[in-house]
């Protein structure tokens, strides 16, 4: 396949994508402008590699098992520090805060990277530490994919923790307050873990739309609460372009 070819199977490949009720050869020959001719030999040679499929009954072609299984296998190699790093320090540069990035590990949060503010007076903490669920803003977006019943588990194990006289460690507390962040998609933690810190998250989501990660961003108390509003709204604008980034195409 010389270049030209090559380019315009790609092109012709991105135009199924954003076709969901599939490709048309005429249709797809008016929108590209190549020939009929042309686009049904770009289209023949995707289907006998199994990239597209072809409907029986509107002869409307679409994606196949091998595109979707190369787009699946893409993902999975994706690095979520890699992918959300430029959008961490974008999100501390412009709410002046620190900004951590953590993953579910077990019974707890653990964060794998981060932005420390410039502030004199900020918060920090060492990447791999683990935090618990219940009393942290990044730790109570990533209950989000937790049931109930392992809320129930793990608060049985001693999981939760009461940090400071506002850390939530009731499980029936907990679980209604993961229900309010699954509402409003974002958390916080009101000087629950450190008094005189005060935290918003938010969740990042993968292809198949599950909570991959939380974004968090931390500092004092007075200084957050003062900027919440520009905070809340950059922080969700954070998270929404890392899921994006992650494929997630659903939330």
């Amino acid at each position: 396949m010389n270049s030209l070819a090559g380019e315009r199977t790609l092109v012709l490949l991105r135009y199924i994508i954003e076709k969901e009720d599939g490709l048309s050869i005429r249709e797809a020959s008016r929108a590209l402008g190549y020939s009929p001719a042309t686009v049904q030999k770009l289209v023949g040679s995707l289907f006998e590699q199994g990239f597209v499929i072809k409907d029986g009954v509107t002869d409307r072609y679409h994606l196949g098992p091998e595109a979707i299984r190369l787009g699946f296998a893409a993902l999975a190699r994706l690095d979520i520090r890699q992918v959300a790093r430029p959008y961490l320090e974008d999100l501390s540069e412009i709410t002046g805060e620190t900004v951590f990035l953590a993953i579910r590990r077990g019974n707890y949060a653990v964060y794998i990277d981060k932005v420390v503010s410039n502030h004199p007076i900020r918060m920090d903490a060492n990447l791999g530490v683990d935090r618990p669920y219940n009393c942290t803003a990044i730790g109570k977006v990533l209950l989000m994919e937790v049931s109930a019943q392992d809320i129930d588990r793990m608060a049985q194990e001693s999981c939760f923790q009461a940090r400071t006289p506002n850390s939530i460690v009731d499980p029936e507390k907990i679980k209604a307050e993961v229900e309010i962040v699954r509402r409003q998609g974002w958390a916080e933690d009101r000087e629950e873990f450190v008094i005189g810190a005060y935290c918003v998250a938010a969740p990042i989501y993968n292809f198949d739309g599950k909570v991959e990660a939380a974004v968090t961003v931390s500092g004092p108390v007075d200084r957050v609460r003062e900027n919440l509003p520009q905070i809340k709204a950059a922080l969700l604008e954070t998270a929404r372009k890392i899921s994006v980034e992650m494929g997630c195409t659903s939330k």
